[in-house]
Formats: C-alpha cells, structure tokens, sequence
C-alpha cells in the first residue's frame, strides 16, 4: 500500500511524521490545495509534493482522483475541507483523518480549542475513517489522557499534538506490517493489543524502537 497525504495546514504533524524512515518509504506524494507549510515540509524531506490549486473539496477530490484511482493507496487527511461524496465512494475505507478530540465531542475546526477551554475533564485524540460528515467515520485509534490542571493552555495543546503524531505513526506502521487489511468493504484491524492503556487499542510494544 502506498500513502498518500492530503494537506491544506502547516504540516506540523506531517513534519514529525516524516522524521521516521518508514513513513518517508512507504509516502508517494503530499498533495495540497493551495501553498501551504506541508508543501515545504515535503520538500525538506524530499518527498513528492503536487499542488493541486483548488477552492472546494469537490474540485479538489476531482484532481487527485484524476492522479490515483487505484486500490493500493491510503489517504490520510490533514485537509480543512470536506472531501466530495463520489471520491470517498471509490476510496471506500481508504481515507484517514486524526482528529484532535475525542471524537464525537468538539468536531470540526479548533476542536481541541473548545475542548480545552469547555468544563471537560479528558482531552485527546481520534483517528478515524473519513466518511461524508464532519469528523463522523469509524475510529482507528483513540488516545485518552486527563486535562492537566497544572499545566497551561499550550502545554495541553502539546500533549494532544504528540497524541496526534504517535497515533498516526501506529497506524502507518500497522499498514506496513499488515495489522491493519483493507478489502471492499473498508478495513479490519487483526492482531493486535486491546488492554486499558492511553491508546486504544495500544500501541505496539517497543514502539519508538521500530522505526
């Protein structure tokens, strides 16, 4: 499987992600809508970048439809808009987002925002399947973790950040080692550690050591 990153953001989460051997192995491109910091990223790492100018999601659906209509790839999401109903059809369980909340509380933009300043006690992380709806498909990997009281507004921010970059790497690695099988009707997670932990389900034993 190759994976394909959509971007329209900074590329902060991106930047960390392309860090790591594996994921810069198994990326064919960063395709962005419009000039973006992921554009930059990309090039700091050498990995292809296509800007794809676009001023809706359906426009810009169409253009990478017109660049991958294949099975073997795996969008994962940083994009700020709603990708069109007829692409996530014949991508159907191929499209991944992580968003920064525990999802269903606090969807769509500055999410962990309204989290963090709400009376929640939780804050965290969900990467899910994108579907039609806003932040509504099926989760992967949610990570948990309590608001720490004795920390400021940017240092909790930062717990979820990290949060967002360790999940999306779990999920990557799982797709190369075959944890995660993709078939026509979406996905299934086989093989791997379901107990009460941060991340549901965990992440790997000796994670950081892998990559």
């Amino acid at each position: 499987m190759k994976i394909v990153f959509l971007c329209s953001t900074n590329g902060s989460v991106l930047n960390e992600l392309l860090k790591h051997s594996l994921v810069r192995e198994l990326t064919d491109a960063v395709l962005c809508d419009r000039t973006c910091g992921s554009l930059q990223v990309s090039e700091d790492y050498h990995v292809k970048s296509i800007l794809l100018q676009s001023s809706s999601g359906k426009e810009f659906s169409k253009k990478i439809e017109n660049l991958y209509s294949e099975d073997n790839v795996v969008f994962i999401s940083f994009y700020t808009k709603l990708l069109s109903k007829e692409f996530l059809s014949k991508h159907k369980g191929r499209v991944f987002n992580c968003h920064p909340t525990l999802l269903p509380s606090f969807k769509g933009l500055h999410g962990e925002e309204k989290n963090l300043e709400s009376n929640y006690l939780f804050m965290g992380c969900t990467l899910h399947e994108v579907d039609e709806f806003i932040d509504n498909g099926k989760p992967v990997i949610q990570a948990a973790m309590p608001i720490d009281i004795n920390l400021n507004k940017m240092q909790n921010r930062h717990k979820i950040f990290l949060a967002q970059v360790y999940s999306t790497l779990q999920f990557i690695y799982w797709i190369k080692t075959q944890k995660i099988i993709f078939n026509d009707i979406g996905w299934e997670l086989i093989n791997i550690q379901r107990s009460v932990d941060i991340f549901n389900p965990n992440l790997d034993k000796n994670f950081f050591k892998k990559f």
